[in-house]
């Protein structure tokens, strides 16, 4: 009840995501968004999230997001309660709020990376061995007071953080913590659906040419694969929209780690996943990046080919 107990006491609210955010980032930041709105009328709530795919907006309360934050918002005051989510850095924050956060009365951090500190706010609600920050939000929170529009956010979190339930983050409170929010009356067919395993036509022309580019290393233990921006500007997408594809390259048989790179703000986005063995996280740290044992990322300023190198090497430690 420890949130609640923290709710009591604002009467402004401001809730933060990471950079370039992804499911469970929009989910938790959504729940915890609809909570307030849903409990706490006297509360002025704002959201903030960078751009993010259209097909989350299913969910109640994303499209109120606003994009950055900025000195003006919220009168040039700062909030009483900032909420910091699914985020393990300063660096990591999206939406311009690592001002906001700072200048808050009081923050709460709710994460699952192994990368977190453990002391960026004033509550740390910090469980590396969790599925997602969806699931530490949910455990955190009054239960009875979870609505429908609240546990919508909280599955689509969990779903896109658990590769819908195949990753080894999934555990039995996960799946308990599922069987209340379906309780609660959820979507849960659609959102699985239109989130997760449906892709638009760019989408899919895009990810088809990214895994014809795919080469094997390590003697077929690794599958690794990037794209250009003249790549992405021939098939008009954007950075929101290749954010999946690293989910299907790991789906490559016989690969202990899967390796995609792309480009976004003049620099290539790093995304690593393993399967049993290798300790993605550990590699992400050489790029200045972080996250889980199984799913991380970081950036390189380097050309992918040099990237990969560097990379391969580094798994090859590994599995040495």
């Amino acid at each position: 009840m420890k949130i609640d107990e923290f709710l009591n006491e604002a009467k402004t609210v401001a809730i933060f995501g990471h950079v370039r955010p992804d499911g469970d980032c929009v989910g938790s930041t959504t729940g915890i968004y609809n909570y307030i709105h849903d409990n706490y009328p006297d509360i002025s709530a704002d959201l903030y999230l960078e751009n993010f795919p259209e097909s989350y907006k299913l969910l109640r309360g994303a499209d109120k997001a606003l994009p950055a934050y900025t000195a003006e918002c919220n009168g040039g005051k700062p909030y009483d309660l900032v909420f910091l989510m699914d985020t393990p850095s300063f660096e990591r924050v999206g939406a311009n709020g690592v001002e906001c956060i700072r200048a808050a009365k009081k923050t709460i951090n709710v994460d699952h990376h192994i990368s977190n500190p453990l002391n960026l706010c004033t509550l740390n609600l910090v469980e590396p061995e969790a599925s997602s920050a969806s699931e530490v939000l949910y455990v955190n929170l009054d239960k009875e007071k979870v609505s429908r529009d609240t546990a919508n956010p909280l599955y689509l979190g969990i779903v896109h953080d658990t590769g819908a339930f195949k990753f080894s983050c999934t555990g039995k409170r996960t799946m308990q913590v599922v069987g209340d929010l379906i309780e609660k009356g959820i979507d849960f067919a659609k959102i699985v659906n239109e989130t997760y395993y449906t892709r638009t036509y760019k989408q899919t022309l895009v990810t088809g040419f990214v895994m014809e580019k795919c080469k094997l290393g390590l003697d077929g233990k690794v599958v690794y694969t990037y794209i250009t921006p003249e790549d992405m500007e021939r098939f008009g997408v954007t950075s929101v929209e290749l954010a999946n594809v690293i989910d299907t390259i790991r789906e490559v048989g016989g690969t202990e780690v899967a390796i995609f790179l792309y480009p976004v703000n003049g620099k290539y986005k790093i995304s690593l996943r393993s399967n049993y063995i290798v300790d993605v996280n550990a590699i992400a740290h050489e790029f200045g990046g972080g996250g889980h044992t199984r799913a991380a990322g970081g950036d390189s300023n380097d050309a992918p080919e040099a990237t990969i190198e560097k990379i391969l090497k580094l798994i090859e430690l590994q599995l040495t």
